[in-house]
């Protein structure tokens, strides 16, 4: 149930463009000679009208319409519904609820009292109506994807006419009496806003907006978004993003969250009955549809659904249930008796053509017909449908129950996450690519509805090359200004145009001895560009071998032509082995790719962390941000037992670069880093590890109490994190991101992760009488914790295991769970990939910049995990690394890469070095620019001096237990 038409739906009335827009917008929308001949009434008041349906093929009378071929593939063609493998349903599409008797039914339903989401969707509209304006500029235009009666846009334009000037609203509907209704009398009011009717389907309207200057803020109010399946909704935002957004074009989603299940089920349920005759109306739509469609093919004026139409609708009537693990309220319309529908012989050859027979169908009492999904949201929604659809989730804003949900979603300037289009393509080599692992297969048969990521391919595809351009190039040639790239902002590295050269050098290099052929020209990049530095901190002169760079750089237009002919070398070879029928010649010749890949990905957060260190004034955001003020959250603090034992594996099995040199690539191949190999085993003790890192606000805290009465201010200094710049003469600071500083008192940056040096850590962690984990700890919990969660969050049975072991810890749980189904849990927790990081994960630079952490008050939400099983909210992957107490040392049995013998083995430092500040320490995870291939590897092991205070690591606490 919605306040506007599903976006697939409105194909069935096949609009078309026929006039002229009278806006700032109409050099983008079609033209004609004459508006007033091709629309009646193209002026009403104070507002446009656009009709994109008017103008209609000369033979559009002779052709059975797409809604009627709709309407006999659903009642002969059965379906599942979407996240449902199991029932196999008739269906009618959803479009058939809103004719103009829908409409009228709807909007009585808006103000039952049982009927919570318009009431919420008011609520917050005028509690944040400043907020929400705000992200809205002059002269602009605001587009609303099916407007209804406009009852709640009223409240936001009326802000917006007496905030802003230059204000174009265009709203679309596929319904031209609705819209003449509600915008005729709303037009009227404004004065600073002009107002425009786009009478059309979503497709033919948003394409001319793209070509547009003005920026642009969609809304898609209400609950739309809930008639989607994820996937659906995922298609139809992507499809927006590419035809009608730029970047920084915004677009507010309205998202019912989930709930009591009391409360949903009330709310479509209503004591009055008018949801029953809204739904039951739908039957009648369709007998109106086909009568109209029979009296069109008989040439007659008079259509009769009384005899024409398909339904007694005395003989249905309106049922609906409630999905708590997918969140979704499936409305149906049962038959009470046995039902015989009997096709018109008009349509009995169209009938046949699409199902194979004309004989009558025949409904047994009982049988339900789908009419209407509703989908409720979890509080991750938002982030998960953002990164598949190559949006940024900015703002949200929610009611005093928390209810429901406005969001401001913008389109990024660059982002490595991939589009879900993108992961499902069925175009691909299973002997490179990636799937789902034989573990997370069996977890989901097991327990139904388990959502995993798939294991990435060995050899990156191009479409994840591309993305990761996009943002290398916004980094080096939009967010660095060209006059800017000869700086060195950390000493300790070298100035920024030799990673614009470096990258595409060491690329060259590899892929030259992937394909044995010629570096590209010229080749004396390859000299200068091939490696570059990382001394030791306590003597910069001490340092591995690198290269030496030129007297004078090249030109920057040289370096980019480089760079622009090593990317076409890779994407061809690339492209030739995406091919299901074409294998890569050798295991050596992938690993070439997946190493320079894997090298740009690394790079990417070195050249980030370069740049939060330049004079902030220096820095061009790519993006539009909004930090949302601080409120007072408290910091959700909780602990978690994990028992260890004496069989906790790290490492990467199966990839010994020397055996595999000459081979052909197994299938599923994970390639790792020299140091992530051999695979070994490690004894853990029993141990407790807090749920989340240290927020910048109780660092704050820490600084203040060590600085309070100090006389020396050194060792204030020394504890100063890099990652902070100081707000003017207060006791404030403001992180470094490239989109802004955001003072830690008063935005959400008090509850972002600290960014800190390995030495800041353990000064912190003493000061609190704890610890930082080890290696072994912390990926034991990590990939515990994903595991256990996403079990307990999915299945009944998981949860009920849990709810009667609550003293248990959390591997014990594990343990325990898996053993009863007969899976030995190290099968699932040991794979190279952890297959349950949470898909909101702030990895990817999805986010410019750290995310807060859960809150006391956002792990009270009814679908937090604490509030289902009492499992309490976690976090170990996103945001940035953490530091642990494991000093940087090989495995045992560790081999050096024959490609790139220096990688890890100029870093090992003697087990006699520790605590010097230039002892390399291991950090794990990923930040929020970290490559969600890295990311997602938990056998990923990356490094950094002890004192070197400019990374992306956080850090979180650890004590020892007794079992």
């Amino acid at each position: 149930m919605v306040d506007t038409i599903h976006p697939e739906a409105q194909a069935a009335f096949e609009p078309q463009p026929s006039s002229e827009s009278l806006s700032p917008l109409s050099s983008a929308l079609p033209n004609t000679k004459d508006v007033a001949s091709a629309v009646t009434g193209s002026i009403q008041g104070k507002y446009g009208f656009v009709d994109y349906r008017a103008a209609a093929s000369p033979d559009s009378h002779k052709r059975v319409p797409p809604i009627v071929t709709q309407i006999i593939e659903g009642l002969t063609k059965r379906k599942r519904l979407p996240e449902d493998s199991n029932q196999l349903n008739l269906s009618l599409p959803l479009v058939l609820l809103y004719d103009d008797k829908g409409l009228e039914l709807f909007d009585r339903i808006t103000y039952l009292p049982e009927y919570y989401l318009t009431n919420c969707e008011i609520e917050v509209l005028e509690t944040d109506i400043q907020e929400i304006i705000a992200e809205i500029p002059d002269d602009s235009d605001v587009i609303e994807l099916g407007c209804g009666s406009l009852r709640k846009t009223r409240l936001l334009l009326e802000a917006l006419d007496q905030a802003r000037s230059g204000i174009t609203y265009y709203a679309i509907d596929v319904m031209p009496l609705p819209l003449h209704e509600s915008l005729g009398a709303l037009a009227q009011r404004f004065k600073n806003i002009s107002c425009v009717a786009l009478c059309g389907t979503y497709d033919e309207v948003l394409t001319h907006f793209k070509k547009a200057a003005r920026r642009k803020t969609l809304l898609w109010l209400g609950s739309s978004i809930g008639n989607c399946s994820t996937s659906d909704a995922c298609k139809f935002l992507s499809n927006i993003v590419d035809r009608a957004l730029v970047p920084n074009d915004a677009i507010i989603v309205g998202m019912d969250r989930k709930k009591d299940p009391k409360v949903i089920m009330d709310a479509y349920h209503d004591s009055q009955k008018v949801t029953d005759e809204f739904e039951l109306n739908a039957l009648s739509h369709v007998n109106n549809v086909i009568a109209d469609t029979v009296a069109m093919l008989k040439g007659s004026t008079s259509p009769d659904p009384s005899v024409d139409g398909l339904f007694d609708v005395s003989k249905f009537d309106y049922t609906g249930d409630y999905d708590e693990v997918t969140g979704r309220h499936s409305a149906y319309l049962r038959a009470l008796e046995d039902v015989v529908i009997r096709w018109p012989r008009e349509l009995l050859n169209t009938v046949k053509s699409i199902c194979g027979s004309d004989a009558d169908l025949v409904l047994k009492q009982g049988e339900q017909i789908f009419i209407e999904a509703s989908y409720k949201f979890g509080k991750a929604a938002p982030e998960i449908l953002a990164r598949d659809s190559g949006l940024t989730h900015s703002v949200e804003w929610t009611d005093s129950r928390g209810y429901y949900t406005l969001n401001l979603f913008r389109k990024p300037l660059a982002t490595m996450s991939p589009l879900s289009s993108e992961l499902t393509s069925e175009n691909i080599n299973a002997i490179q690519y990636g799937a789902p692992t034989d573990h997370a297969h069996r977890l989901s048969t097991l327990f139904g509805n388990v959502v995993t990521t798939r294991q990435p391919s060995a050899i990156p595809r191009v479409s994840e090359w591309k993305h990761m351009w996009s943002v290398w190039d916004a980094l080096t040639l939009s967010i660095i200004s060209k006059d800017k790239l000869f700086c060195r902002p950390i000493d300790l590295r070298h100035p920024f145009i030799f990673y614009l050269g470096h990258l595409p050098a060491f690329a060259d290099i590899h892929m030259s001895r992937a394909e044995s052929a010629p570096l590209t020209e010229p080749v004396s990049y390859a000299e200068w560009f091939e490696r570059g530095i990382d001394p030791n901190i306590e003597d910069p002169t001490i340092c591995h071998s690198h290269s030496t760079p030129p007297a004078d750089w090249p030109e920057i237009s040289d370096i980019l032509a480089y760079r622009d002919r090593v990317r076409e070398r890779i994407v061809n070879w690339v492209s030739r082995y995406e091919d299901k029928n074409v294998k890569v010649p050798s295991a050596e010749a992938a690993r070439h790719l997946w190493m320079s890949f894997e090298h740009e990905a690394m790079h990417i957060e070195t050249l980030l962390y370069m740049v939060l260190q330049m004079n902030p004034a220096d820095i061009n955001p790519p993006a539009q941000v909004t930090f949302v003020p601080y409120r007072s959250a408290k910091v959700y603090e909780r602990w978690m037992r994990f028992d260890g034992g004496d069989r906790i594996t790290l490492g990467l099995a199966g990839d010994n670069e020397v055996a595999l040199q000459s081979e052909m690539m197994p299938p599923g191949h994970v390639f790792g880093w020299d140091n992530e190999s051999p695979q070994t085993s490690v004894t853990v003790e029993p141990f407790e590890i807090r749920t989340q890192p240290i927020t910048n606000g109780e660092y704050l805290k820490f600084l203040s109490q060590q600085s309070a009465g100090a006389s020396d201010t050194s060792d204030h200094d020394d504890l100063m994190p890099k990652s902070w710049i100081r707000l003017g003469s207060s006791n404030d600071y403001g992180v470094r991101t490239v989109v802004g500083n955001p003072s830690i008192l008063s935005t959400e940056a008090s509850l972002w992760p600290v960014l800190v040096s390995h030495k800041q850590a353990t000064a912190y962690a003493n000061w609190c009488g704890k610890r930082l984990p080890s290696e072994a700890e912390w990926t034991h919990s990590s990939r515990t914790y994903h595991l256990t969660q996403t079990l307990a969050r999915v299945s009944d049975f998981a949860a009920a295991m849990f709810n009667s072991q609550a003293n248990e810890s959390v591997d014990g749980y594990l343990d325990k769970l898996l053993s009863a189904h007969g899976i030995d849990p190290r099968e699932c927790t040991w794979a190279p990939y952890d297959m349950f990081v949470p898909q909101d994960a702030n990895i990817d630079l999805v986010h410019w910049h750290p995310s807060s952490q859960v809150t006391e008050e956002s792990a009270k939400m009814y679908d937090s995990i604490e509030q289902r099983v009492g499992l309490p909210e976690a976090r170990f992957i996103g945001s940035a690394w953490e530091w642990t107490s494991t000093q940087f040392q090989p495995f045992e049995g560790f081999t050096p890469s024959p490609m790139y013998a220096g990688y890890s083995a100029d870093f090992f430092d003697p087990p006699s070095a520790r605590d010097a500040d230039s002892t390399h320490y291991v950090v794990k995870g990923g930040s929020y620019a970290t490559h969600h291939r890295i990311a997602h590897r938990q056998t990923f092991r990356n490094w950094y001096q002890r004192a070197y205070p400019y990374v992306l690591a956080t850090f979180r606490l650890c004590e020892n237990v007794t079992k």
